[in-house]
């Protein structure tokens, strides 16, 4: 007697919806670029720079340089 498969119930998880993010960015960088007549890799290093100018980051060193000083 044949089993039947059942099919793979469609999972919407994260993973799936940063891929679809991530294209879409990758798309939109492409046809930027295109435009724009420069190389793909300008205007995704100028995207980089811009998206982390308005991250609000700590500084990762001071807490390497605290703890450095506090072990003599």
């Amino acid at each position: 007697m044949a089993t039947k498969k059942k099919a793979a119930p469609i999972q919407d998880d994260a993973r799936d919806a940063s891929l679809r993010v991530s294209k879409r960015m990758r798309d939109s960088l492409k046809a930027t670029a295109a435009v724009m007549g420069r190389p793909l890799y300008d205007v995704t290093n100028e995207a980089i720079n811009s998206y982390l100018s308005t991250v609000k980051l700590g500084d990762p060193l001071k807490a390497i340089r605290a703890g450095a000083r506090g072990r003599k």
